[in-house]
């Protein structure tokens, strides 16, 4: 059977370095530090050995189940891309390939974002809500990276 695809694009600028954004993109177990809690995203644990390097597998846990992903482009600091699958009872249901590309500007960055999603079987019946959850999630993403990275430190957290 056929997928359906799901696209998402979009960007944001980060006051910091590129390097900096690239290091908390590619910091897969810091992951539940920084990421919003208020849409799908649970954690993310790594399950190759760290560091993280191309290749590096990771299970992102969320409300829907479990995506197991892999680490499928690392181009420091200026690119991370993952791909990552959902299934359930051994059954493929949804592949995401989320990627990153990072332009230093000045002592800024602008992140561009894509994500392409592929739905199978019955889940290409729920392709309108799997886009409506997609755009959210990914921008809520977006948002806590931003967020994340230019909050004022907090004194003494070690974080």
């Amino acid at each position: 059977m056929a997928a359906s695809v799901v696209r998402f694009e979009s960007r944001t600028v980060v006051r910091r370095p590129a390097r900096e954004v690239f290091e908390r993109l590619a910091d897969l177990p810091a992951y539940r530090q920084w990421m919003h809690r208020d849409g799908l995203f649970r954690r993310c644990e790594s399950v190759s050995e760290l560091p993280v390097r191309e290749g590096t597998t990771y299970l992102d846990l969320t409300r829907m189940g479990r995506f197991e992903g892999r680490v499928v482009e690392l181009v420091p600091p200026t690119r991370i891309a993952f791909s990552e699958t959902l299934s359930w009872f051994g059954v493929a249901l949804t592949r995401a390939e989320p990627a990153y590309v990072l332009e230093e500007d000045g002592d800024e960055t602008v992140v561009h974002h894509t994500a392409v999603g592929e739905l199978y079987g019955v889940m290409r019946l729920f392709r309108p809500a799997a886009r409506w959850m997609a755009d959210r999630e990914r921008d809520r993403t977006l948002a806590s990276l931003k967020r994340s990275l230019e909050q004022a430190p907090t004194t003494g957290s070690g974080a």
